[in-house]
């Protein structure tokens, strides 16, 4: 007896390395999916409040040159900037000025047409391939966010819902695309088919069941963000349940009854 139990003990210490490496490999996924969660919420947060300047303006409601926006990220503010074309060539138009915590810093003004830097000018090339690569549609109305990354750039197409206590899973992506912006090097779906999440009044958190994974991803802290609540994501591959609270990802053992 005495021998078998050396042999196994042997064989958990043969497998004890593989094991911290897949843990050391999830927690980094997750550092980073909080990260880019983050990123695109506040890029978000600064595109809505733009946008709602934008619904105060006659002048920004009616100019019809519009055909989109960009962002441009800064350690204090997030610029955004309205596009339209211009002899063949993306311009800026209007610009508001957004502070981390989603205040105007710089009301919305027309600007003189001026051409786009060329890391915007490729933001919004990227924003329009993005848009037109095939994929599950969920909703008629969807926000493209752009972000880099380290081998080129990740273009998010997220779906609005029609209601402002349901948020829209199904029909997100995670676009990746080369340094050049010309080529598409992968499609991956964040979430399954059409996919639902509500935001029910007076509850503590939300609660998510993802089929599609086994460590929760961008798109579930980018989504706890933008409700300001707590989520609970069950991935049920693996049985594993996850709060995410503040832009942070934590495993835990159950859901709270009050949850929900």
């Amino acid at each position: 007896m005495a021998w078998r139990i050396r042999i196994v003990a042997i064989a958990s210490l043969a497998l004890s390395p593989v094991f911290v490496l897949a843990q050391a490999q999830d927690e980094a996924w997750l550092r980073t999916a909080e990260e880019l969660g983050t990123s695109l919420y506040q890029i978000d947060r600064a595109v809505q409040a733009a946008a709602k300047e934008g619904e105060r303006s006659r002048a920004f409601r009616r100019d019809e040159r519009v055909q989109g926006w960009v962002a441009e990220v800064q350690p204090e503010v997030v610029r955004i900037t309205y596009v339209g074309i211009q002899g063949g060539a993306p311009v800026g138009l209007y610009r508001a000025t957004v502070d981390r915590s989603g205040r105007i810093r710089e009301a919305l003004e027309a600007i003189d047409a001026e051409p786009l830097s060329a890391d915007l000018a490729m933001q919004h090339a990227i924003g329009r391939t993005a848009r037109e690569v095939q994929r599950t549609t969920c909703s008629n109305e969807v926000e493209t966010l752009v972000l880099p990354a380290d081998d080129g750039w990740h273009a998010y197409v997220l779906p609005r819902a029609a209601f402002a206590d349901v948020y829209v899973l199904g029909g997100s992506y995670r676009i990746e695309l080369s340094a050049s912006g010309n080529v598409v090097t992968q499609v991956q779906a964040l979430a399954s088919e059409c996919v639902i999440v509500q935001n029910k009044k007076g509850s503590d958190a939300m609660l998510f069941a993802e089929d599609r994974g086994v460590l929760p991803n961008e798109l579930h802290v980018y989504i706890s963000r933008m409700a300001g609540k707590a989520m609970y994501v069950t991935t049920t591959p693996n049985g594993r349940t996850w709060l995410i609270q503040d832009g942070r990802i934590h495993g835990v053992e159950r859901i709270p009854g009050a949850a929900g």
